[in-house]
């Protein structure tokens, strides 16, 4: 159960008042502007924010896993040292998020747009990028194992010293990337 309401969410990131160790589990949050919200060590375990503006918001190690974010709007947003596990992100625009150590296991982006954004050191198992756009993403040091990017259209992808294991590129466009060092084992690129 969440210690604050959805009006109280509202009411803090209107006034960008920083919101450090709440509970906000179950929550529907669908439609909300967070835009240059502060989020520190806070819980989302399995709220909704489908269509939610999340532009300039910062959030920094929370726990958003099994969420639904469907269809979201991120630019220059954060979610550094996150657990975003078991969520969905698809058919969001992503322009210039930072992800930056954050683990991502099951976490669903298929026909997302991501555009100049870091994802330094991720880890995650599982997850799906097919058909999704990885313009001039940033994924060094990653660790994506067993993940789809089936039919992926990625431009200028550095992903240098990142671990793809077991992952799926069929179809998979990965024009001008990077990927010095990275490894590839038991990758599917038929």
């Amino acid at each position: 159960m969440a210690d604050i309401t959805r009006k109280d969410v509202e009411r803090l990131v209107k006034r960008r008042s920083p919101i450090k160790e709440v509970n906000i589990t179950a929550l529907n949050l669908d439609k909300l502007n967070f835009e240059g919200a502060i989020f520190t060590k806070c819980k989302f375990t399995g709220s909704t924010f489908n269509g939610s503006d999340f532009a300039f918001s910062h959030f920094e190690e929370c726990l958003i896993d099994d969420c639904e974010m469907y269809g979201s709007h991120m630019q220059e947003s954060s979610f550094i040292k996150c657990d975003l596990s078991k969520s969905d992100l698809r058919d969001c625009i992503l322009i210039e998020v930072n992800f930056r150590q954050s683990i991502m296991n099951s976490i669903d982006f298929s026909g997302s747009f991501i555009k100049d954004s870091v994802l330094l050191n991720v880890r995650g198992d599982l997850c799906d990028f097919s058909f999704t756009s990885l313009s001039a993403a940033n994924l060094c040091g990653a660790k994506m194992h067993v993940c789809d990017f089936s039919a992926c259209r990625s431009v200028d992808l550095n992903a240098a010293d990142a671990d793809f294991t077991g992952s799926e590129f069929i179809g998979a466009h990965l024009d001008s990337s990077q990927l010095q060092g990275t490894i590839l084992n038991f990758c599917n690129f038929s």
